[in-house]
């Protein structure tokens, strides 16, 4: 089936530019359990990883590149019928490596999209086109959200995968953090999730308002995947990750020191242009995205974080989003390369030190707070 495609962020904001996900779709989620105290803990990489996991093992699984959506402690992956077996026992094998490998525990759940609209919510899909074949989904409609709080309570039959299933191994082919966190270039790298009061189901107007004051508040690119921040060591921590995650010892430890050579020196080894590939990373991340809010992490001056954060408490106060937000001094790269050709590779960004996490319990933390009436 095909969706709709826009250009430019900003049309990701127009509800016109969505269309309804069929009912016989269900949405796949995976989230780490008590993120929080790993976060403390300093394990905020694993948690990335674990959530990343949970893409990377349903798409290899199913051969195909599907629609889905990273959010720092978990992940969503919309699944048509025909793949939804091999989604639930790739589901099962990437809780199995998550307990094993990562330490972390995932709840997983595969819940129809019927199930969402029931329960008053929808799920409507749109890609950004990032240029060179490289498309992100955005979903609205309130359905992820829906099927996160369907995925505890397990309501309507129970969608929830058994954790005490013996889930095998993922393949988990790509799933790579060889990069160093990227320090921020301005002076803080904000994490900012953004939730309209009026709009959480339907996408309306306050989000591309909220998102262009925002921009105007930015001077600069406030991507926060600049070339010049990419560094690389090797071997990298991410090695011992992806050799416990059933990669090849031998083909990770030459591959990923050919990558880094390439990377340092500048020369094209075996057809692999590592300083290309780093200047295609920027255009490449979902630095910005929509996912039943608005998301974004950003490289950004302290006075314009002081601006952005004004921003949004002037139209909280107003009565038009709730929000949450996170500053650190450093962004996390978590990347799925399928291959590095253009259209082959996305790199997801998070805010180090709790990143989306922590603005998702800020946002949580402010709509709780809210006096009922």
């Amino acid at each position: 089936m095909r969706f709709p495609t826009v250009d430019n962020f900003s049309d990701v904001l127009d509800a016109r530019n969505y269309a309804a996900v069929p009912d016989d779709w269900q949405v796949a989620v995976g989230d780490v359990v008590r993120s929080t105290p790993a976060i403390a803990a300093g394990r905020y990489k694993d948690v990335n990883l674990a959530g990343a996991a949970v893409i990377a093992a349903i798409v290899n699984a199913c051969g195909e590149d599907l629609p889905f959506a990273f959010g720092g402690d978990g992940s969503i992956v919309l699944v048509p019928p025909e793949k939804i077996e091999t989604a639930r026992s790739a589901l099962r094998a990437v809780q199995n490596t998550g307990r094993n490998v990562l330490d972390l525990d995932l709840r997983c759940a595969l819940v129809p999209v019927k199930a969402v609209r029931v329960a008053g919510r929808d799920v409507r899909l749109a890609y950004h086109d990032l240029g060179r074949g490289r498309r992100l989904a955005m979903i609205s409609g309130g359905g992820i959200e829906q099927a996160e709080a369907l995925s505890k309570t397990q309501l309507g039959g129970g969608f929830a995968i058994d954790k005490t299933d013996a889930g095998g191994e993922p393949d988990l082919t790509g799933l790579s953090c060889r990069w160093q966190p990227l320090k921020t270039t301005n002076g803080v790298m904000l994490s900012i999730i953004v939730r309209a009061r009026e709009d959480s189901v339907a996408l309306g107007p306050v989000y591309r308002s909220v998102y262009d004051r925002v921009q105007k508040a930015t001077a600069h690119d406030a991507c926060p995947v600049a070339v010049s921040a990419l560094k690389m060591r090797w071997p990298s921590r991410g090695l011992s990750i992806e050799r416990a995650f059933g990669n090849e010892t031998r083909k990770i430890a030459m591959q990923s020191f050919f990558q880094y050579l390439s990377t340092v020196t500048g020369l094209t080894i075996g057809g692999y242009d590592g300083r290309a590939y780093a200047a295609s990373l920027p255009t490449h991340s979902d630095y910005r995205k929509f996912a039943d809010s608005l998301r974004m992490v950003i490289d950004c001056t302290v006075s314009e974080a002081d601006a952005i954060e004004l921003i949004l408490t002037e139209s909280q106060r107003a009565g038009l989003v709730d929000f949450g937000i996170h500053r650190a001094d450093a962004a996390l790269l978590t990347c799925f390369v399928q291959t590095t050709s253009d259209a082959g590779h996305v790199h997801f960004v998070d805010g180090s030190n709790g990143g989306y996490a922590m603005a998702a319990q800020g946002l949580k933390d402010q709509i709780a707070s809210k006096p009922l009436g």
